[in-house]
């Protein structure tokens, strides 16, 4: 569907479908509450702005926006596997979020925007399907940003999935923020290195050195406090019992080609995520919900 039709079809009083960067068709929501925009290219929001607010998602400048090829920063789907495939040849956290996803609806809802995005086999050209699915990945943008992830599985056999809302947010400065709500929580530590196991967060998290840690068996929100934005963005999530808390710091973000060198000092990643010991079991037929909410506090 081209951007004529697009804006026909499902363009309302705060949606219309433009050309965004690498030119991949993007939805623009505009409403009383808030900014927001959505590429098609993995169903992936690259802005969300509260009215009278600075950026909330964080995007990186020297992202790819190329055909298979993943986009840095914002919010990329990772679906069906979390982190690395077991087969090496395969791209990392699957192929949601090199896909290029259909547009389901636009709803106005009081102030806000619900807009929702669907995946299925035939869309997918990143990759081979290993199995029948299909996935629903809704936004509501008001002041408050609500994401959902919807996945069935449409296979006779039941499938184990992990996943991921990847969320990156945009601070003042990664080493001055305070991340709580996950106090004694244990963790798994994914630094190249580092003990992986039997780790528990004592205090805030501070971000002073690389961050990669799952956090195991919570299902709390989490606050991002921002001293330099003068702001608290608050995470809640559901459908997910693991949360990941992610920053590369200076020798990975060097060794990334789509992440600027210094760019580390503007972001963190906190993500609602099936992964670990929290993968989900689908069986035939079976559907799961990954949801998550932020919310802007002065």
């Amino acid at each position: 569907m081209n951007l004529e039709e697009l804006n026909e079809r499902f363009g309302s009083k705060s949606v219309t479908f433009r050309e965004g960067p690498g030119k991949f068709v993007t939805a623009v929501i505009c409403n009383r509450e808030a900014e927001a925009e959505i590429c098609l290219h993995g169903a992936h929001l690259m802005k969300f702005v509260p009215a009278g607010e600075i950026p909330v998602v964080w995007m990186s400048k020297s992202s790819w926006f190329e055909a298979n090829k993943p986009i840095r920063g914002g919010v990329p789907v990772c679906w069906p596997y979390f982190g690395a495939a077991a087969d090496p040849e395969l791209p990392a956290h699957g192929f949601a979020r090199l896909s290029e996803w259909r547009i389901a609806e636009v709803a106005e809802e009081g102030n806000a925007t619900r807009i929702a995005f669907v995946l299925a086999p035939e869309d997918v050209t990143a990759m081979a399907v290993p199995f029948a699915f299909e996935l629903r990945m809704e936004f509501l943008v008001g002041r408050i940003l609500q994401m959902t992830l919807t996945m069935k599985n449409c296979s006779e056999s039941e499938q184990v999935i992990t996943d991921a809302l990847h969320t990156y947010f945009n601070v003042k400065s990664a080493e001055a923020i305070a991340i709580r709500g996950l106090d004694a929580v244990e963790y798994e530590n994914r630094v190249v290195g580092a003990e992986a196991f039997g780790c528990v967060q004592d205090g805030d998290i501070r971000i002073d050195c690389e961050v990669d840690r799952i956090y195991l068996d919570t299902t709390g929100a989490v606050e991002i406090l921002d001293p330099g934005f003068d702001r608290t963005i608050v995470v809640e999530k559901f459908g997910s019992a693991s949360t990941v808390v992610w920053n590369p710091w200076i020798h990975k973000s060097h060794a990334m080609p789509d992440f600027g060198d210094e760019e580390y000092h503007t972001m963190v990643c906190i993500e609602a995520v099936n992964a670990s010991k929290d993968r989900r079991t689908l069986p035939p037929g079976g559907s799961h919900v990954l949801s998550q909410k932020i919310t802007v506090k002065r």
